[in-house]
């Protein structure tokens, strides 16, 4: 009862960190120390974690196939492709263009769906905006 009160508090206060694995411990008797090390190692492998673009682009494929981007003024915002810019935190560019119409609430979406595509607990996670240039504008 009090451990999942102290996971729900967990997750109100450290919203955009989803999953954060918690471990009860003792520092009393030394139980399960090991236990700890061993889910800062986990949840460090995954700070570092790198995903290759071509694999980040098959999911988005798959995302926008399944639940594209809402309308905004009769227009759907168009994601062009995405890619891993940086790891710790692990930080994607989304390429879309028009940035500033993709909703907060997609957004969410997107930041859930790839951290459960990838599995990424307790760490968190970064979607950067960027407008593609236009092959056909003037320099």
């Amino acid at each position: 009862m009090a451990l999942r009160q102290v996971e729900d508090k967990l997750e109100a206060a450290l919203g955009y960190i989803k999953g954060v694995k918690v471990v009860t411990i003792s520092a009393l008797k030394g139980h399960k120390l090991d236990t700890l090390l061993d889910g800062v190692l986990e949840t460090y492998t995954v700070w570092n974690r790198r995903i290759p673009t071509a694999q980040l682009n098959r999911w988005i494929e798959g995302v926008l196939d399944h639940h594209p981007p809402p309308l905004v003024e009769g227009r759907r915002v168009k994601i062009r492709y995405v890619t891993q810019v940086k790891t710790r935190p692990p930080t994607f560019a989304l390429f879309v263009n028009k940035p500033l119409d993709l909703p907060e609430s997609y957004q969410r979406y997107l930041t859930t769906h790839l951290r459960e595509s990838f599995d990424m607990p307790g760490v968190p996670v970064r979607l950067l905006l960027r407008k593609g240039k236009n092959p056909y504008a003037e320099d």
